[in-house]
């Protein structure tokens, strides 16, 4: 029973997870362009350094889009956020 109720719980987070994914990514978008620099990804998340920025630039051009950012997140690759996280609560 435990399981299942697990798998119902994931199912129905997803969504409100997205959302957050999104919203974060889009206070962090402080130029507005849809996409976050290395800097503007920076400001939410202090700890990051340049190989994680890259680790999470799938496609290599030097931005993070919102499905790598989306996938960062979910692989927990981006690691605690700063002060974005709490802004947003």
């Amino acid at each position: 029973m435990k399981p299942i109720l697990t798998a119902m719980f994931v199912l129905l987070a997803a969504p409100a997870l997205a959302q957050t994914a999104a919203q974060e990514m889009e206070a962090l978008d402080t130029d507005g362009d849809g996409v976050l620099s290395f800097f503007e990804l920076e400001m939410g998340y202090p700890d990051l350094d340049a190989a994680t920025f890259d680790r999470i630039d799938l496609n290599g051009d030097g931005l993070i889009d919102p499905s790598e950012f989306e996938a960062a997140r979910e692989q927990d690759v981006l690691g605690t956020p700063g002060e974005t996280e709490a802004a947003l609560r």
